[in-house]
């Protein structure tokens, strides 16, 4: 059975890969062709929106697979889901790195109807390139910045507390409380015991 299914997935990419190699470089010229349709304008913005969004967005979700809470398996999805996202730029580049003929007559394709689609492809996918890295460049030092920040945060909190945390400070006991804790009190004294004798007759 897995002998049988390996087989299968095998056939299927040796499939793929002529499909790829044969048929999709005179498909996506003749796209291109048709949007472009012989503008040099249409062909350098062309190229600039396609290399640089489908080289920023696929990064950006790549880079999702980055946290530790993600599984593989949800990892593989990601990457799946950034590579079909690449897939304009991809058969862009199976078109110039391919020595099929196919991908030679794509070539003249897109040389005689978006001349300079190729070229500001390139310089799209640069400057994509580019801010991906400036924005994870600049995530990282902040990340950074912040999980050294968090045990400084903490000794001054216990160093300096809230005013929730704080207690009021003691009211010194003053000598008129000295003597109405539970100490009976003495009662008050007579006439006949401030003279210091016996009661006269």
């Amino acid at each position: 059975m897995r002998l049988g299914l390996g087989a299968a997935a095998l056939a299927l990419l040796v499939l793929l890969y002529f499909v790829v190699r044969l048929f999709m470089p005179v498909w996506w010229a003749t796209r291109i062709s048709d949007q472009t349709q012989g503008s040099l304008t249409s062909g350098i913005v062309l190229g600039l929106v396609y290399g640089f969004v489908f080289t920023f967005v696929p990064l950006l979700i790549a880079w999702q697979a980055r946290y530790k809470k993600v599984s593989w398996l949800w990892k593989a999805v990601i990457v799946l889901a950034a590579v079909l996202v690449a897939i304009p730029n991809l058969l862009t580049l199976s078109i110039y790195a391919n020595p099929s003929a196919a991908a030679a007559k794509a070539r003249n394709m897109i040389d005689i109807s978006a001349t300079w689609f190729p070229s500001w492809s390139i310089g799209g996918a640069i400057t994509g390139l580019v801010l991906f890295i400036s924005i994870a460049a600049f995530w990282h030092l902040w990340h950074s910045r912040g999980q050294k920040m968090k045990p400084m945060k903490s000794e001054m909190k216990a160093r300096n507390p809230g005013p929730g945390n704080h207690r009021p400070p003691r009211r010194p006991t003053s000598a008129n409380d000295a003597g109405t804790g539970d100490t009976p009190r003495r009662p008050p004294k007579t006439g006949d015991e401030f003279d210091g004798g016996s009661p006269t007759v």
